[in-house]
C-alpha cells in the first residue's frame, strides 16, 4: 500500500481532533500543580493516536461494505473503494493499530493501576467501533456529535490528568470539563460540518443523522451556537477562577469563524464545510492552549 494511501485510509490530518485535548489535559495537569508522570504520559499519547486512528479505519471499512449505492463502492467518499484496497489489507492496518493502542494501553493500566482507567478506555472503545459499527451505528444516528464531542472533547483531559497518579473525585471531574469545554463543542462541529456536507449522499444512504432531521440550514445555526456554547464555558471557567483569564485569548478566534461560516453557508459541501471547520478547531484550540500556557508561565 503506497504511503499517500495509508494516510487517507487512517485519515491522519484528523489526528489533530486527538492531539489537541491530549495538550490541553497536560496544560490542566500542570497549571494546577499537579506532578507530571512523562512516561504515563507518553505512552497514553501514542496510544490514543493510535487508537484514533484505528477508528478512522473501522469507520472507513464500515460505510465501504455497508454502502446501498454502487457510486459510494466506487470511491466517491471512501479511499477503500476509490483505490481499490482489499478487505484484508484495510484488516491488517486496522489490526496493528489496535495491538499498538491496546498494548500501550495496558501497559499505562499496569502503572496507574485502579478500576477508572480501564472503566474509561472501555467506554472509549465501546463508542470507538459502535461508532460506525452494529447493528445501529452512533454515526448514523443524532447522537454522533454528542458522543465524539464528549469522548474525544472531554474524556481524553480527563483520562490525560489521571494517568499522573490523580485521584478522580466529583471536583475534579467538573474543573476538567469546564477546561475541556471548548474542545467538546469545537469536535462536536467537526462531526456536524461533516453531516451538512454529506447531507445528500446521508438521504441516499439511509443514515438518520442529526442533520437528517434539522435539515442544512437549521444545522448551520446550531454549528454557531456550538461555537457560542465552547465560548461561553471558557467566560464562566475564568468568572469561577477554574481558567486563568489569558484562555480570553481564545476569543480572538471568532473573527475567523465567522469568515468562514459566510463561506461555509454559500457552500454547504463537504469541500465548503469539512476543511473549514478543522481550521476553526485549531484556531480556536491553539489560541485557548497558548493562553493556558502563558498562565504557567508567568505564575511561575
Amino acid at each position: 500500500m503506497q504511503r499517500k494511501v495509508l494516510m487517507d485510509l487512517i485519515e491522519i490530518k484528523s489526528a489533530i481532533a486527538s492531539v489537541l485535548p491530549f495538550i490541553i489535559g497536560v496544560l490542566y495537569t500542570s497549571y494546577h500543580h499537579i506532578t507530571l508522570d512523562w512516561v504515563n504520559i507518553g505512552l497514553f499519547f501514542l496510544a490514543a493516536v493510535a487508537f484514533h486512528l484505528a477508528t478512522n479505519v473501522w469507520d472507513n471499512l464500515q460505510d465501504y461494505l455497508n454502502a446501498k449505492h454502487a457510486t459510494f463502492k466506487a470511491g466517491v467518499n471512501d479511499v477503500i473503494g476509490r483505490e481499490s484496497l482489499t478487505k484484508q489489507q484495510v484488516e491488517k492496518v486496522l489490526l496493528t493499530l489496535m495491538i499498538i493502542a491496546t498494548g500501550l494501553g495496558l501497559l499505562v493500566w499496569v502503572r496507574v493501576g485502579g478500576i477508572v482507567w480501564p472503566i474509561l478506555a472501555i467506554l472509549s472503545y465501546g463508542v470507538g467501533f459502535l461508532y460506525s459499527g452494529g447493528p445501529k451505528p452512533i454515526s448514523r444516528t443524532p447522537l454522533g456529535e454528542t458522543f465524539s464531542g464528549l469522548t474525544m472533547g472531554f474524556v481524553i483531559v480527563l483520562m490525560v490528568v489521571l494517568v499522573n497518579n490523580v485521584k478522580l473525585t466529583g471536583s475534579l471531574v467538573w474543573t476538567v470539563f469546564i477546561t475541556a469545554a471548548i474542545g467538546v463543542f469545537s469536535i462536536a462541529n467537526i462531526m456536524l460540518a461533516n453531516n451538512i456536507g454529506d447531507y445528500q449522499e446521508d438521504l441516499k444512504e439511509d443514515r438518520h443523522t442529526l442533520v437528517y432531521y434539522l435539515g442544512q440550514t437549521k444545522a448551520l445555526y446550531l454549528y454557531l451556537i456550538l461555537y457560542t456554547c465552547g465560548y461561553l464555558s471558557v467566560g464562566y471557567g475564568v468568572l469561577v477562577h477554574i481558567l486563568p483569564w489569558s484562555t480570553l485569548l481564545s476569543l480572538i478566534g471568532i473573527l475567523p469563524i465567522v469568515n468562514h461560516f459566510k463561506y461555509f453557508w454559500q457552500d454547504r459541501t463537504k469541500k465548503g464545510s469539512f476543511i473549514l471547520t478543522i481550521k476553526n478547531t485549531v484556531i480556536i484550540m491553539g489560541l485557548y492552549i497558548i493562553g493556558l500556557l502563558m498562565a504557567i508561565i508567568f505564575s511561575f
